[in-house]
Formats: structure tokens, sequence, C-alpha cells
């Protein structure tokens, strides 16, 4: 329960209590009677018809009756509230099936870092750092956010006075006694910043030639500024990035639990209740879930996906899969916290270069390359028929058209020698497949989750500038062209815009963040129920949970949402701005903002 929330009661909001002249008796109708009943409401049920209710009833944890005012009172006994929605919209609970709530939320790190968000000089991030410092120990390291505004951080460094990156000498004007790491390139391919004394710890001086994807920045006397270009997470091969995480000191666990919590509870602020995290995934990242929702503060459902060491033999990469049954079948846990599956990550992100494309474009240096992938089309193949096996649901992360053709090959093998139509796998992010690549994929019956923001986050800035003489902008993430394909796709954030009424906007307009101008093709445009059903129903069923959550209907789990505006018939800019009075999981409040009347 989020602090200041009452599981009996809910301000402001008009609570009844139908009274009785008698306590009736054990066996009596009141045993049957729901707990509360909501009426008044403009209910969006995304069940089969898409049909719009006025109320419901909960009992326990969950929906035991949906319909009209008049069948919802009837329903009532003498200690069952009822409470008056006064014609709010509500929706069941949002489903994120890539968030990186565990590990890459956008406002985690400010709570274990120096927080530069927001600055907007050289000379304010030499304050914070110096005041954050005098409380440190000399020689421990400073490790501090991304610059600029998240979670897409545009146009830095130009958003600063000066209009240009901090160099070593500005911090080491802050942090004399003290390693001072910048790290900016975790949303965009801008670079890590790291001061004289990290420098020296990294062994990084005049002489130091770039490594692999690594450019190391040096001024006009070869001396380097502390400025250093690809020393991202797509470095896997750079000696300089392994060697630097290997002196950055850990996360403590006890700080790791308190960024989940807060992600969650942002989460649960903006009506998301349920997550697949299938992406980056680790054992320990069940470890610190399993704590907190032994502490009863685990205020989403998780389904969990391990990801493959896919850099391992095969041999190894079996053993794995063999070590972690927790993982096979139909999984293991329960409707808060299920283990089911395992994923292989093939390329990266398209603004690092790093998406595998058939045809060249530019990569953030402004040269022309294909991206990689981490795996061959043998090489996976052979691990989803290690996936089937060791009876793993599989997931694979492609982003590039010809990472997606990879992986479409490798499922189709596969499928020759087991049909694979009813397992469900999943492909993840997916920006560039061809109507070819879904029809394939609709056939396999697998699934699909995406996100649409990218047209916001990366825009012309990438899709038209980095791709001379091509139409990629037309076509990526084309929702159209999955929903018309009859795959089950699923709407996603991947660690930016983890609100769904932004999410929901950005996927119906598809315009460019840094611009204003919209991206939208035939390939894109959904309607405003569609977008709503791939944030719900259609998440619940790459959960596996289709069943229980997704949408308002009886004997499901009462995870819902209570919105100020009817998201189906206002305006489409006014979705973005759409507020979230109310999230219940299970029929208990995780979140209300008090603000009812």
């Amino acid at each position: 329960m989020l602090a200041g929330t009452s599981r009996e009661t809910l301000s402001a909001v008009a609570v009844v209590c139908l009274g009785m002249a008698t306590t009736p008796e054990i066996g009596s109708a009141q045993s049957l009677a729901p707990d509360t009943i909501y009426v008044n409401g403009n209910v969006v049920t995304v069940d089969a018809n898409f049909s719009i209710k006025e109320g419901f009833a909960v009992k326990g944890e969950r929906f035991v009756s949906v319909g009209t005012n008049s069948a919802m009172r009837k329903l009532a006994g003498p200690t069952t509230r009822v409470i008056d929605l006064r014609h709010r919209s509500v929706f069941p609970g949002f489903v994120d099936t890539h968030p990186h709530t565990i590990n890459g939320h956008a406002k985690q790190d400010e709570l274990h870092e120096v927080s530069l968000h927001g600055v907007r000089s050289i000379a304010e991030i030499v304050r914070r750092i110096k005041a954050a410092t005098a409380s440190m120990a000399a020689g421990a390291w400073v490790v501090t956010t991304d610059i600029g505004e998240p979670p897409d951080y545009f146009n830095v460094p130009s958003i600063l006075a000066e209009k240009r990156w901090p160099t070593k000498r500005d911090l080491d004007l802050a942090a004399p006694a003290n390693p001072v790491y910048i790290n900016c390139s975790t949303k965009q391919p801008y670079p890590v910043i790291l001061n004289s004394a990290a420098l020296a710890l990294l062994g990084v001086t005049r002489d130091t030639t770039d490594d692999k994807r690594v450019h190391i920045e040096k001024d006009a006397t070869g001396d380097p500024t502390g400025v250093i270009y690809g020393l991202d997470m797509y470095s896997y091969e750079s000696r300089l990035r392994s060697q630097l995480l290997s002196l950055l000191p850990p996360v403590p666990d006890e700080v790791r639990k308190e960024v989940i919590t807060a992600a969650i509870s942002d989460n649960a602020a903006v009506g998301v209740t349920s997550l697949y995290e299938a992406h980056g995934l680790q054992p320990v990242n069940l470890r610190y879930l399993t704590e907190l929702n032994s502490s009863a503060a685990l205020h989403n459902r998780f389904v969990l996906a391990y990801e493959v060491p896919v850099r391992k033999s095969l041999e190894e990469i079996d053993a794995w899969m063999a070590a972690h049954k927790e993982a096979s079948g139909s999984g293991t846990g329960d409707d808060a916290i299920r283990v089911h599956g395992v994923t292989v990550s093939m390329d990266g992100a398209i603004q690092f270069g790093a998406s595998l494309m058939t045809k060249p474009y530019l990569d953030p240096d402004g040269r022309l390359g294909n991206g990689s992938s981490s795996v061959s089309t043998e090489k996976l193949t052979q691990i989803a028929k290690l996936a089937l096996k060791h009876d793993l649901r599989l997931n694979i992360q492609a982003a590039g058209d010809e990472a997606i053709a990879m992986a479409v090959e490798a499922l189709e093998t596969v499928n020759r020698e087991t049909p694979l139509r009813d397992k469900h796998w999943v492909v993840e992010h997916v920006q560039h497949p061809s109507r070819e690549h879904i029809k394939i994929l609709s056939d396999l019956g697998v699934f699909a989750t995406t996100y649409s923001s990218v047209d916001f986050s990366k825009g012309a800035d990438v899709y038209v500038k980095r791709f001379p003489g091509q139409d990629v902008w037309k076509t990526v993430i084309p929702l159209r062209w999955w929903i018309d394909g009859g795959v089950t796709i699923a709407q996603s954030t991947d660690g930016a815009h983890y609100e769904p009424m932004f999410t929901i906007w950005e996927s119906l307009v598809r315009v460019d963040g840094r611009t204003g101008q919209s991206m939208l093709t035939p390939a894109k445009t959904i309607s405003r129920k569609e977008a709503i059903q791939i944030y719900t129903i259609n998440g619940a069923r790459v959960m596996q949970l289709d069943d229980r959550i997704g949408s308002i209907e009886s004997g499901k789990y009462a995870d819902f949402a209570v919105l100020d505006h009817d998201i189906l018939t206002c305006a489409t800019d006014e979705i973005r701005n759409t507020n979230v009075l109310l999230t219940v999981l299970g029929g208990k409040p995780i979140y209300d903002s008090h603000t009812w009347q």
C-alpha cells in the first residue's frame, strides 16, 4: 500500500454504505455480496466486444460483475461500499511489455547518483558535483546521471550556456580528489566524460589510441580532454569499457531495491499494473522482486524472462538453460511474480548505429555501416532448438530489418522440425519488419512487443538524416501492418516515457519530439480502440495472463485505472495531458491522487 492510501476508504470519493436493519445470518446472500461497487462510470471494459458499461462490482481481488448502475446496486449487501465514479472513465490496468522497470526506468538514476537533470550550464554541473563531494571520502567515485532532460535528453550540449561538453578541467575544479564519471550515453550516442583522476585510473593518456568503436577526444596538444565517444553499452569488445566497469563501485542491494520500488510507484501513479520484463534480466532480479513482495512493496504484476548469455558457446548455453528449470514450461511463481522463458538479444539501438540493417546507414560519427548482431542465424537457430529441448519459451530481441530476417529464418527452420504455433514465442523491439516478416510470424503464432514512441525520441534526426535516399521513416514500427497481419502486437516503453497516456497519444500522432512534425503514415495509423487494446489485453496475452488480466470482466483480477478524461472521445492532444486519479491492483488501491472533486 502506498503511503497515504487507505484500503478501507478512498478520500474525496462519494462512498455510500447501504445499511440493513438486521445482521445477516451465516450462509446468507451477504457472504456473496461484493466488497465494493463502482457506479456512474464510463467503464471501457476492453472485452471481446469492447463494450462500455456503467459500473462493476469487486469482491476480494476479483471483478464479480460488470453492467448497469441498477444491476450493480442490486448486488449490494449491508457492508458493501458503493463508490460514485462521477462519470469518470475507467480502463483495465495498463500492461507494459518492455518497461525496464527493474534496471532502466527513466527516474531511477536520480536516487543513487548525482543528478545533472535540468542543468543549463557547465558552471551548474561543477556546483552540483562539488556539493556532492563535500560529504564523500577522497578517492570515492562520483557517478552522475546523464546531462539534460530525461527521458529523451534532446539537444545536448547545445542546451548548456557554454554550448559544449564539460571537460576534465571543468570536473577537476569540482572534484580534484575524486574520480568523476558522467555517462551521457544511456539514451543518446553522447560521450562519457571523465576527470583527470578517473582518466588516470583508467590509464588513458595522450598515448592511448582509439579502441574499437571508442574515440578519445584530444586537444590541440594531444592531451585527452576527458570526453570519450562510443564508450556505451554496445562497445562489447572495448577494453576501456570493461576496465571502466570494473573500476566503478557496485550499487548496493538496498539501493537497487529502493530504485525498483520508486519505479513501481511511478508505474502505479500512471495506471500501469502489469509488466513483462524480458530484456536484460538475470536471476538476481527475481530475488529483488521477491524481497519487495514479501514486504508488501510490490505494486505491479511481473512476468520475467532471463537473458541468455549469447556470447558463450552452445555447450555453455545448454548448461545454462538446464540450470534454470524455474523458467521452463509455464514458468514458476504466481500472479504477482512469475518466471517464464528466456531471451536472446541480437542487435541494438538504431541511434547508436547498432541495429543490423540490410542497407547501410550513418552511425553517430557519420560513417556508413550496417550495424551488427551478437549471434549468427545458425547460432540463433541452435539456441532456439535448445530452448525447445529445455521447454523454455523464447523471446528474440531484433531491431533492424536484417536482424528480423535472421530471426524469422531461424524460427522457420525450427518450425519445420517442431511446430511453434501454440508456443507463442515473442519477438521484441522489431522496429523494421517487412509485411512478409509479419505474415510469417503470424503463421508461426509468434507474439510481438514494440514501442511506437521511437518517432518521438528519434524522429527525423535518426530515421531521415541517418538514412539518406531511403524511406525507412515511413514504416518504422508499422502498427497498422502488425494489426492487419493478425499478430498479437503489444505496446511498451523501453524504459523511456513510461506514462501510458503519453504513449497512447504518441501512437496516434507519431510526432517527432524535436521538431513537432508528424511522422504518421498509413503503415503506422491505428484507431484509439486499437491503441488501448495493444496496451491492455494484448499485453496480457504476451504475459500469458489474458484469462486473468487485461480487461474488466467478471472473474478477472480487479486491476483498473480511473482517468480524468475519456481518451476515446476527447481531443487527441488532451490524451497526453490526461491524469490518472486512481489505480487499483487486485481490488486494492495502489495509487490515489485524492483529486476526485
